[in-house]
């Protein structure tokens, strides 16, 4: 195998102009393929990368008597290295920009294939030089299309990783005659930027209309695969973090360290941050926001260990240990603002200890024991038993387990902590064998109305084994409305719409909206980690006024293992990631933006939004009261609580729907916050106003401070 010195660039040399750069090429670069399984030894660590991102799942990239027709411009070019060079099909040329003794061109530039002719397109690849972490190769970028060259839509952008791996930017098929490629920085911050080879690649996908149904916005390229996701409260980022690498995690790895990715949706930029001062890998853990809006990471890879982000200093700091380390747990803030956690204890379920977070201690509950919230049927026993668990806050500050066993229960974190059986989740009379459902999802719509959504899943965590072998059920549609009242008494558990679902899913994710339904997206009907057979690309909402499932427009991307799915500020719902292996071409380096129907008119256009021009206040009591004012009417109000994604949980999210009265001025409006703290949970929460045709406007913040019954 060639090494990647086997190219001797002085990058020095480079500032001096064509005629001084000296570059010794191979007769043939040795690029990486994707979906072949080659291993590429990484200087430094011992480990080995061997995949780049997964290719997209339909369609072929043009083929290259085809683009020996194309025609390319650019912004600037080097002589001998112009422009043209990035379709010649040969991995020794490549295109870069002007460098010269006199003068820089610098960044940024951009780069137009004309296809001459219109397809049907959905990614663009871009293979940078095998030096692309020293310099040189497209870092920040945007992609743009267009069928006359007047008219552009921007399909995707955002931060590629500095490596050798051909990069992606994939979006839904669409009608092209003309794709651009803006570079906005480069690796190592060089204000040149070269290119290798940009290729195309073209579908026949069938597009249906999917009018009345949402679209699919542009794509968010990350320069790490998004596992965990959560939204910084105070600013609206999108912070994202993978493991000690950004394309691998590695059990044993000693380097314990997080790779993040921020998203800033106003400026289209995303930084990048290597998490050292906490010696934490953060990959797989649990997470929850406190009162103060700060992300407590719990455990996952290195697995004793307690992370806290704090959005206010854009600042990462440890906290004391947890007593147990675990990693796939579920964890939950309570009425109080303690943080418990339950489950996730990477290997055999004995005892389960139970903790929550003060005064950065952490305190056991010892008389709750595994067998009260564990699975009983997976084939893989108690690796599995205790993972993802789904918690919910309650009145007295009590915590109802939704799932995923089938026996749900109440759980009491005082003393020495209480366990109370809280039913089945399943109705006997309709599905006479009720199961497990490990990864489902299960979200509180309606805090107010103490209802959860709680669907899809499977008995088994891996419907196969290692070899192939079928171990277990397929995934569910089934579906329930839970119906929560008073703590340590029977739940009610109703079908939700006629039967469930649609479509089979574990591995997904479910979304609550501002205006009370409820968005499951991606999965797979046949779950298996790290595979991406059976995927599903129809979403799905589920409305509880009308008691119905409605499918969505689909999408052409699987979103499986590792993957997530988030509401963000503007009412959209950012959906992406999956991956994180060296051993599959499954690794997806981007996340799409869904549109939901609610802020599109029956043509398509965008809504005209009402605005919240004021409120009475940054923050609120349980039980307090504020008021709104908007610049025009509105009907309807609901606060959707800030989460964290990751391995389809989201314990974090619920929705309190809101009372209104209009009082005063015109279009000023008086409310109430819930009194009771648990269905009121603090922290920071989107306040969302919605106009008489349901469109809401972008969110405002409202933090629920800690109620003083349960203040100490």
């Amino acid at each position: 195998m060639l090494s990647r010195l086997t190219v001797c660039v002085s990058l020095a040399s480079v500032f001096l102009g064509a005629e001084s750069i000296r570059i010794k090429w191979p007769s043939q670069l040795p690029f990486l393929q994707h979906g072949v399984h080659q291993d590429v030894l990484e200087k430094g660590d011992g480990m080995f990368r061997a995949m780049g991102p997964a290719p997209p799942l339909f369609g072929k990239p043009i083929p290259q008597d085809e683009r020996d027709a194309w025609r390319v411009d650019c912004t600037s070019k080097l002589t001998k290295h112009e422009c043209i060079r990035v379709v010649d099909g040969k991995n020794n040329t490549f295109w870069q920009t002007k460098v010269t003794r006199e003068t820089i061109d610098v960044l940024p530039h951009n780069i137009t294939i004309d296809l001459r002719e219109v397809k049907k397109v959905n990614a663009l690849s871009m293979r940078p030089l095998p030096d692309a972490d020293l310099g040189g190769a497209v870092a920040g970028h945007k992609v743009y299309i267009s069928t006359d060259k007047k008219a552009w839509k921007l399909v995707a952008f955002g931060t590629w990783f500095g490596d050798v791996q051909d990069k992606f930017a994939g979006f839904e098929p669409q009608l092209a005659k003309y794709l651009r490629l803006e570079v906005t920085s480069a690796t190592n911050e060089t204000e040149y930027v070269r290119i290798v080879d940009i290729g195309v690649w073209a579908t026949d996908v069938p597009t249906p209309s999917s009018l009345g149904l949402g679209e699919w916005g542009p794509t968010v390229n990350f320069p790490l695969v998004p596992v965990g996701v959560f939204i910084d409260p105070i600013g609206g980022k999108v912070i994202s973090f993978s493991s000690y690498a950004h394309d691998r995690f590695g059990q044993g790895v000693t380097d314990h360290t997080t790779l993040t990715a921020t998203w800033d949706p106003t400026t289209y930029l995303i930084s990048q941050r290597h998490v050292r001062e906490t010696n934490h890998d953060m990959f797989c853990p649990g997470m929850a926001f406190d009162v103060n809006g700060r992300m407590v990471i719990s455990g996952g890879e290195t697995a004793d260990k307690v992370s806290i982000y704090d959005p206010t200093k854009d600042e990462w700091t440890s906290v004391a240990p947890m007593k147990i380390a675990r990693g796939y747990q579920g964890s939950i803030t309570c009425a109080n603002g303690k943080i418990f956690i339950v489950g996730g204890s990477w290997g055999p379920v004995g005892r389960l200890w139970r903790q929550k977070r003060r005064d950065d201690t952490w305190t056991k509950f010892n008389d709750i024991e595994s067998k009260d919230i564990q699975t009983h049927e997976d084939w893989e026993e108690d690796y599995r038993a205790d993972n993802h668990v789904w918690l919910m806050g309650w009145r007295n500050n009590s915590i109802f387990q939704a799932g995923p066993s089938k026996e749900m229960h109440w759980i009491m974190p005082t003393g020495t902590g209480a366990v109370q059986d809280a039913g089945i989740r399943g109705l006997a009379n309709i599905n006479p064998i009720i199961h497990d459902r490990m990864c489902g999802v299960a979200a509180m719509y309606d805090a107010v109305e103490g209802k959860i959504l709680a669907a899809g899943g499977a008995p088994s965590y891996n419907y196969k084994d290692s070899n192939g072998g079928i171990r277990s059920e397929k995934a569910t549609t089934e579906a329930y409305v839970i119906t929560l009242d008073q703590p340590n008494e029977e739940v009610d558990v109703q079908i939700a719409g006629d039967g469930g679902m649609h479509f089979p899913r574990s591995f997904a994710h479910a979304v609550i909206l501002p205006n009370g339904e409820t968005l499951v997206v991606g999965g797979q009907e046949e779950p298996r980690v790290f595979t991406e057979d059976t995927p599903q690309l129809t979403p799905e909402i589920y409305s509880p006024t009308d008691n119905v499932w409605k499918k969505l427009a689909p999408n052409t991307v699987p979103r499986a293992y590792h993957s997530f799915a988030l509401l963000l500020r503007d009412a959209t719902v950012l959906v992406g990631g999956g991956g994180l292996t060296n051993q599959l071409p499954v690794n997806h380096f981007d996340a799409q933006i869904y549109i939901p129907q609610y802020l599109l008119t029956s043509t398509g256009s965008r809504a005209t939004r009402p605005i919240i021009t004021e409120t009475s206040g940054p923050s609120v009591f349980p039980g307090g009261n504020f008021t709104i004012a908007t610049d025009s009417e509105i009907v309807s109000a609901s606060l959707v609580r800030y989460g964290g994604a990751t391995h389809s949980l989201n314990n974090d999210q619920r929705r309190m729907p809101l009372t209104l009265k209009e009082v005063g001025p015109p279009y000023s409006y008086f409310t109430s916050i819930p009194e009771d703290g648990g269905i009121a949970i603090p922290g920071y929460y989107m306040l969302f106003v919605l106009n008489a045709q349901g469109v809401p406007s972008q969110a405002t913040n409202v933090q629920i401070l800690v109620s003083p019954e349960y203040q100490e």
